[in-house]
């Protein structure tokens, strides 16, 4: 398991990022999810951890919903684009 940084297409509003960045050990923002996490290609997803009172949780993000990520995802498509190049 990793310290992995997870980049979301705009298809995630931030007021999603806004609720995952409430979970204890996970941050979340500006199209950014930090956290302790692994990529479950089986499950087309990222898994990412945080704590609770029972101990862990998990939320997972599907891989459709990922620009880049910084370790382990095996597909993945850039949609935030800055505009038009050339």
């Amino acid at each position: 398991m990793e310290r992995m940084h997870v980049y979301v297409t705009n298809d995630v509003s931030e007021q999603a990022l806004a609720h995952i960045d409430a979970l204890e050990g996970v941050e979340a923002g500006e199209g950014v999810i930090v956290g302790m996490g692994e990529p479950r290609p089986d499950e087309i997803s990222v898994v990412m951890f945080y704590e609770t009172e029972d101990g862990k949780g998990e939320i997972r993000i599907p891989f459709s919903c990922i620009a880049i990520a910084d370790e382990g995802v095996v597909r993945a498509s850039m949609k935030r684009t800055g505009g038009m190049i050339g």
